[in-house]
């Protein structure tokens, strides 16, 4: 007899905790069909379908989040795109067919522990071609490289300098990325165009 009382209180307990559910349910989403949203609906920008997973995007101008698995957390401006960018000197020049781009990115350590890398390895861009290109190592006028791409930023510090590339002529910039090439981990990725 024990058995059995016990087996109808079950019933009964998940009945009761089955029909509330069901009823929670049916509110939830009786109200999330009658509430309107607080923004109107925003047409997705042109390209900004398909970035990596782990990955933040954005605008030109907007601040987005970096980390790894390392224990790097980022904060990552996209400050300026120099497509063309002018050549640093006479022995700075690109090559035949091609012209140097230069991307400006403001970079500040939210981590707790030093952050240490190289920009030019950590930076990438996509042309309008669909190609995705790795850095040069050119300077370029009016915008340094960091230290020659070395970035060392001690908790809470910033820096602001530009990684080169080289574009083929008649191609232009429309995509900035930016993560750790050796771990992964949260990346920012910028539409330019």
């Amino acid at each position: 007899m024990m058995g059995h009382g016990t087996s109808t209180r079950r019933k009964r307990a998940s009945g009761t905790l089955g029909a509330t559910a069901a009823i929670t349910a049916a509110l939830l989403t009786l109200a999330s069909c009658s509430a309107s949203p607080p923004h109107p609906a925003k047409a997705p920008s042109p390209g900004s379908h398909g970035h990596p997973a782990g990955s933040g995007a954005g605008q030109l101008g907007s601040t987005l989040a970096v980390s790894d698995s390392s224990g790097t957390q980022l904060k990552v401006t996209l400050q300026k795109v120099i497509d063309p960018a002018s050549d640093a000197s006479q022995y700075s020049k690109p090559a035949s067919g091609k012209h140097f781009a230069g991307i400006k990115l403001h970079i500040q350590n939210k981590a707790s522990a030093t952050y240490q890398n190289n920009a030019n390895n950590e930076t990438t861009i996509t042309l309008s071609g669909g190609k995705t290109l790795h850095a040069d190592y050119n300077p370029i006028a009016n915008c340094g490289n960091f230290d020659n791409g070395q970035i060392k930023l001690k908790s809470g510090a910033a820096s602001t300098g530009c990684v080169t590339f080289q574009v083929p002529k008649g191609q232009k910039v429309i995509k900035v990325g930016y993560g750790n090439t050796v771990f992964p981990g949260k990346n920012a990725e910028w539409q330019v165009s």
